[in-house]
């Protein structure tokens, strides 16, 4: 099984061999900067009655919104990538429907809270000390739960060219949101604006990926070639 998995990785490195897609490639730059834009936009529009947080801290706020948006977007770049190319193998095509899956799931998440309201369930039951509150676990279980689903995909990830570098650093985004969101008690300002903007960053980069994937599918189209 290690032989097979290894195989699968060395063919999938064979695979993406080039130059990414140029036009994926010239969005990274500009997608920073407007997220960054994005991000102050957030801070100067802070209602006159409320916190200089408070697009931050809000469920009803800007940077809640975007992620949402960003990551229903990310779903509709992978559906665009199978309607594009409907005859990809069964494997491939798993693997899409897996991430359309993942997406939705997760912006959904954003507007409907659902790990708030887990969170709440699972303090509700057990008493965990190290916490300190419920969604906080939660949160930080969505990547538990990620990393062995990441290992499996990882030849078909690898396929595709710049993939694993864009989700490499949504990851990393995570990691800094999760990290910030555990550890900041009492909250601050400062802390909640890092956190729900590092929150925005790996969703902007979760949101590049899945661009990737639909420019590869796409190239492979106009290269008359079904992966």
């Amino acid at each position: 099984m290690l032989y097979a998995y290894r195989q699968r990785l060395r063919n999938a490195l064979r695979a993406r061999r080039g130059s990414p897609p140029l036009l994926a490639a010239k969005l990274i730059f500009p997608a920073v900067l407007t997220t960054v834009c994005y991000i102050l936009f957030c801070l100067l529009v802070a209602p006159v009655d409320k916190n200089l947080d408070y697009h931050f801290l809000s469920e009803r706020g800007l940077i809640t919104a975007m992620s949402a948006i960003l990551l229903a977007a990310s779903a509709a770049f992978c559906l665009c990538a199978i309607a594009t190319q409907p005859r990809v193998e069964q494997v491939y095509k798993n693997f899409l429907l897996l991430m359309v899956c993942g997406f939705i799931f997760l912006a959904l998440d954003e507007v409907a809270q659902f790990h708030e309201r887990l969170g709440k369930i699972v303090f509700g039951i057990w008493d965990i000390t190290g916490f300190r509150n419920g969604n906080d676990l939660v949160v930080i279980l969505y990547g538990v739960v990620a990393v062995p689903i990441f290992a499996v995909l990882l030849p078909q990830i690898l396929r595709i060219r710049m993939l694993i570098e864009c989700f490499t650093v949504a990851f990393t985004f995570y990691l800094i949101h999760t990290f910030i969101d555990s550890t900041q008690d009492p909250r601050t300002t400062t802390s909640v604006i890092f956190e729900e903007s590092s929150k925005l960053f790996c969703a902007v980069f979760l949101a590049l990926g899945a661009y990737m994937v639909f420019a590869d599918v796409n190239e492979a189209v106009k290269a008359g070639r079904s992966d």
